[in-house]
């Protein structure tokens, strides 16, 4: 399972190195050809989709890292048993929130299956084609964060599972 995690990992992070180029090279693309007088119309909206989707690679890299912010210091002050509970409840919290992404994301792709993007050849709908990816990461992220927390491995300094 961990080599399957890890392989998960390494996809993600290079999306999201494959999606910072192509933002690169296309608001690039984008200014040269406004400065020759010769703009190409598909630079901006790409560069807006490319955006997006290179924030929400971000943040599954940032989930599977424990790299978001976490104000700790009520947590920091409970003892060990509610201090567990506390973690369950953050925990199942990110996993709801999770589900809600799924859930509504494919609500949102369908909704914008037919609204037509102004430049670029394809719908609307691509731009939330990753938050059921990002989601269903957070909801299983939640929960081995959670078994963690029930082992009673509960990082002091900084909030993150050990």
């Amino acid at each position: 399972m961990s080599q399957l995690v890890s392989i998960a990992d390494r996809l993600v992070r290079a999306a999201a190195v494959v999606l910072m180029l192509a933002l690169l090279i296309s608001v690039t693309l984008g200014v040269l050809s406004r400065q020759i007088n010769q703009p190409l119309s598909w630079t901006d909206e790409l560069a807006q989709y490319l955006l997006v989707w290179t924030g929400f690679a971000g943040w599954m890299i940032a989930t599977r890292r424990h790299a978001h912010i976490r104000i700790t210091m009520f947590a920091d002050r409970l003892p060990g048993a509610p201090r567990i509970l506390l973690e369950l409840l953050i925990q199942a919290a990110l996993a709801l929130f999770g589900a809600a992404l799924v859930w509504y994301s494919f609500r949102l792709i369908q909704r914008n299956l037919d609204v037509e993007s102004i430049s670029v050849p394809f719908p609307a709908a691509a731009l939330y084609v990753p938050l059921p990816f990002l989601g269903l990461t957070l909801i299983l992220q939640a929960a081995a964060d959670a078994m963690v927390a029930l082992r009673g491995k509960v990082d002091t300094t900084g909030g993150q599972a050990l």
